[in-house]
Parts: structure tokens; sequence; C-alpha cells
């Protein structure tokens, strides 16, 4: 039986367009592996980090709201002297240069409230309950942190990391007490929900299937 010439033909460019098919799928699965180990090593609390920490007085509306107001000020406030230094050493020199002025900013920020309680800036080793963080976890323990306890500091805290700068009102986790009892979920951040990636995982995977699909449809077109 005698193969024509346009059979041959049709056979390579079938057999072509596998060969693309398959470096193209090969590549974008290397580069989506890739961008999740990149994030999942990024995101690690590493054993010199400096933490931030604001407890509120209570879990009242009123005593939480107080709460956010401080956390705003005070990150504004951190943001505005610009990167954060490369060493661990550098950085606390930073934030104890600074921790007047911090205090200072939650007096002021607790007076305008008109609360009757004060607030106590330290910079110090002070005992954190188990965190969970971009999918890690992280042992109960003391931890280096900026700590600000607003009143009795029995309410529900922010916290994330300063050094290395991993969020400051981005992804961070709560308290449900200060006295150190897990939250069941993460609390929300600054501007959103603590597990806020993980749609945008889903819907970067998303669309780079939906391209690599229409790109082998119009391979057959």
């Amino acid at each position: 039986m005698r193969i024509s010439h346009h059979s041959y033909s049709t056979f390579f460019r079938q057999a072509s367009k596998l060969i693309i098919i398959l470096v193209a799928l090969f590549l974008c699965l290397t580069g989506i592996v890739a961008q999740l180990a990149s994030a999942s090593s990024g995101d690690a609390i590493p054993e010199d980090a400096i933490r931030i920490r604001i407890i509120a007085n209570s879990d009242k509306d009123s005593d939480q709201s107080v709460k956010n107001n401080v956390r705003d000020e005070v990150a504004t406030f951190i943001e505005s002297w610009g990167a954060m230094p490369s060493t661990h050493d550098e950085a606390r020199d930073l934030i104890n240069k600074n921790l007047p002025r911090i205090q200072r900013m939650v007096n002021d920020s607790l007076k305008e409230a008109g609360v009757s309680y004060g607030g106590k800036v330290v910079l110090a080793k002070v005992p954190f309950p188990e965190k969970t963080f971009k999918g890690s976890e992280y042992s109960a323990g003391d931890y280096e942190a900026l700590r600000i306890t607003l009143g009795k500091g029995e309410g529900r805290n922010w916290w994330c990391v300063l050094f290395p700068p991993l969020c400051l009102t981005a992804a961070t986790a709560s308290d449900d007490k200060a006295s150190g009892a897990a939250e069941a979920t993460a609390g929300k951040a600054a501007n959103g929900d603590s597990d806020a990636e993980e749609p945008k995982a889903k819907f970067f995977l998303w669309e780079v299937l939906r391209k690599l699909f229409a790109f082998i449809a119009s391979l057959f077109s």
C-alpha cells in the first residue's frame, strides 16, 4: 500500500503541533511550580524576624475600632521610613530610635478617641501564641516584636512581620485573646482577609490554563 505525499505532510504537521503542545505544557507547568516554590520560600518567617503586635483593650467594637486606628497610624508612620534595613541589628536600631515617636502617636490616638486607658509600646521578646502565616504554622513562644498594648490588652490583636518586611498592611493573622488562645480562623488584615492570596493563586492558574487551551485550539483551527 502506497502512502501519498499528502498523508506524510498531514502526519508531520500533526506531529509538529503535538510537539509544540507538549513543550508549551511543560513550560507552563514549570513556571507554575517555580512561582509556587518561590512564594512558599520567600514568605517564611526567619528566626531573626522582628514582628509587630497591637493588642486591643477588649473585644468590644469600640475598642477594636481604636486598635484599628492605632494600627493605621503606626503602619503609615513605619512605611514613611522607606525601605527596611537589610540586617536585623540595623532594623532593631531603627525601630528603637523611633519608639518615643510611636509612643507619642499611640498616646495622641487614644486621647483623640476619648478613651480612659493608655497604651504601652515596647520592643522586646514577647510571648506569642501559635500562629499561621501564609499557610505555614509557627509554634507558640517568645519572639522579638514591637508590641503595642492598649489598656488591659485583653482583646483580639493585629500582627505581622516588620523585619524582613514580609507584610505590614498585607496578609496578617490575629489572636482570639491576648492571653494566647488561637483564633479558629485567621483574622482580617488591613487590606483584606488573610486568605486573600488563595483566590488570586487559583485565578492565576485558571488564566494560564485558559490561555494554553486557547493556544492549543488555535493550532487545529
